[in-house]
């Protein structure tokens, strides 16, 4: 085969290898040699595996498929040289403008992005060719015919107890361990307005709020107190993590068409994850928001497979209701849900004028959906205002442009007197260089001096006046206070171990009892210290950057193959990822679910839920 290779063969080999090693350094962040001659190895032996196939020339369905593969492979390219230049320093919320900030760019960047492009459009090239050959697994016909023509096994309800029994065990040592439950600053936020100190707010999810104070006031009836109340809250979020993991393990291997015991791999998966364990007993909303939006995601599935035929009346009524939880679990589910029915509707709309394959089940989804949508709308606005809750703050909406404005304010950019006089009105002019921190929001918004009130008298005036003058420092304050979400390849958004521990939870602090009225305990203090070996605070979880991309592309594909419609279920992430590149950049801090952005106060990210998602 090798003597079978012309001059042009043997032209694209070398620059495929040398793009690889482009690639791979790039998005390691290093250069090193061993992750580069694999890259290498594995181009090759792909380049050989496809000629062989007869595959040199790869057909897309459609002009469409062509335009996403290099509209995405640019976007990709485009994003690793971005992140190739920034440096954060450790940990990546500390850092000051002189130690988070952009290196200079050089005509380096060009050349690699040129050959970046070409590699990422051709292995992207080569799986839609590969998805072309076999549109259905064989598998999957072979399991079609043997079910006389139904691809899915149904989900019951004992399998489903039996797997989430077995992943609450293997959490229940994380609960003995950090009793009862794993209590943050956000926490306390909720407890403190269950225990009348504080007003009822919705800057965390009052749901969460409400279900705490059912907790402890069911407790409370049978004698029992608060550290029993909060102990009850988190076995319940730990009951319903549990089975929905144990729910997702029947379900996947269902809709792949496989044997029930893979189901037990995922278990297994899911149950002996630190990260995921962690996540159970941290007493967030963003558990049980991720609890009711992979069940959305996997009923979305369900319908785009043309399995519809199963959501009668019940199944409807439950999409509806987890929908519901979706949007008073966080505040950014309202827009989940939103452009959910919207695109449910497009679908059913076009499928009745005959523009596109009918979907029987987008009409019936899209009601409940909406039904849910006015159901949170009378719950947020006219319930919670008779209930005396306190609406968010305007600061938590406008989290990038203040970071921006603040950017330019510390760097002394190119400001007129009107706009430095405004700067100076929300925080004394003086104090921008020691307060605004990069890659972290939080010091400046909750600064002691700043002045949020002031954000309603023209804020978008003067961020567009500042923005006209200082372009450059605009966008390299998005990129620092955003990366984690998109660049792969910038050290210190990679799995953050420390995420819970960075979190400062009650449970470590000495007279955490004084100040909040409930026992943290250690049940397994008995076995010594060895114990925090096996199931301490520190947790690796994926870059939620890498699981953005991986979606991404996985988008790209369907759509270059002419199955757009099966993208569907990813329309939730990418909702959550643009609420979090325009309005609250609280990842830095990769996940994943890259996820949860923590401070000292606590985790307020929804990036926690990413990785349940993923």
């Amino acid at each position: 085969m090798i003597r079978e290779f012309r001059l042009l063969d043997v032209t694209r080999a070398v620059l495929l290898v040398a793009a690889s090693i482009v690639t791979v350094t790039y998005c390691s962040g290093s250069f090193a040699l061993f992750p580069s001659v694999l890259a290498c190895i594995a181009i090759i032996a792909s380049l050989v595996y496809f000629k062989k196939l007869g595959c040199r020339d790869f057909a897309f369905p459609s002009l469409v498929g062509r335009v996403s593969c290099l509209m995405s492979s640019l976007a990709f390219s485009f994003v690793l040289v971005l992140g190739a230049h920034i440096r954060v320093a450790e940990p990546v919320i500390a850092g000051g403008v002189n130690e988070n900030y952009i290196e200079p760019y050089s005509v380096y960047d060009v050349v690699a992005f040129c050959m970046m492009t070409a590699l990422v459009f051709w292995i992207l090239s080569a799986l839609v060719q590969l998805s072309g050959c076999g549109r259905r697994c064989a598998f999957v016909k072979k399991f079609q015919r043997a079910n006389g023509g139904d691809t899915f096994v149904p989900v019951s309800v004992s399998s489903v107890a039996i797997r989430a029994l077995v992943i609450f065990l293997l959490y229940l040592p994380f609960f003995m361990r950090y009793c009862p439950g794993l209590f943050f600053g956000d926490t306390f936020s909720s407890f403190a307005q269950i225990m009348g100190w504080n007003p009822l707010s919705n800057h965390h999810s009052v749901a969460f709020t409400l279900m705490m104070g059912a907790c402890i006031k069911i407790v409370g009836l049978f004698g029992l107190g608060l550290s029993a109340g909060v102990a009850l809250l988190t076995v319940f979020q730990m009951a319903c993590v549990s089975c929905t993991f144990g729910y997702l393990a029947l379900w996947v291997t269902s809709r792949l068409g496989v044997s029930v015991r893979w189901s037990w791999l995922l278990v297994a998966l899911f149950g002996l994850s630190r990260y995921c364990a962690l996540y159970s007993v941290a007493l967030w909303k963003d558990p049980l928001f991720s609890c009711c939006l992979v069940l959305v995601v996997a009923m979305l599935t369900d319908a785009v497979l043309e399995h519809g035929s199963r959501l009668g009346t019940p199944r409807l009524l439950v999409f509806g209701l987890l929908s519901l939880g979706v949007m008073l679990l966080r505040n950014n589910g309202l827009y989940i849900c939103a452009a959910l029915c919207i695109v449910l509707a497009i679908i059913a709309v076009l499928g009745l004028l005959g523009r596109t394959a009918p979907m029987e089940s987008a009409f019936r989804m899209a009601v409940p959906l909406g039904l849910a949508i006015v159901a949170c709308l009378v719950i947020t606005g006219p319930v919670y205002s008779a209930m005396g809750v306190v609406p968010s703050e305007d600061v938590e909406s406008v989290g990038i442009p203040l970071a921006q404005m603040a950017r330019v304010a510390a760097l002394d950019g190119d400001m007129t007197e009107s706009d430095r006089s405004y700067m100076n009105e929300l925080l004394p002019i003086g104090l921008y260089k020691d307060v605004y921190r990069p890659s972290l929001i939080d010091p400046l918004k909750w600064n002691e001096g700043f002045n949020s009130e002031h954000l309603k008298d023209g804020f978008w005036t003067h961020w567009v006046s500042m923005l006209l003058r200082n372009p450059s420092i605009y966008f390299e304050a998005w990129e620092l206070q955003t990366f984690g979400f998109w660049a792969p390849n910038v050290k210190g958004a990679d799995g953050l171990p420390e995420n819970f521990l960075m979190g400062v939870p009650y449970n470590l602090v000495a007279d955490a009892k004084a100040s909040t009225g409930v026992t943290f305990r250690n049940l397994l203090a008995p076995f010594g210290d060895g114990v925090d070996v096996a199931i301490g605070l520190s947790a690796w979880s994926i870059s939620g950057a890498v699981v953005f991309w991986l979606l991404m592309f996985s988008t790209v594909l369907l759509v270059s193959c002419g199955r757009a419609r099966f993208a569907l279920p990813l329309l939730p992430f990418f909702v959550v990822v643009r609420d979090a590149l325009y309005c609250k950049p609280h990842l830095v801090l990769a996940s994943l679910y890259r996820c949860g952005t923590i401070w000292p106060s606590g985790c307020v990210c929804g990036g926690c839920s990413w990785s349940v998602v993923w």
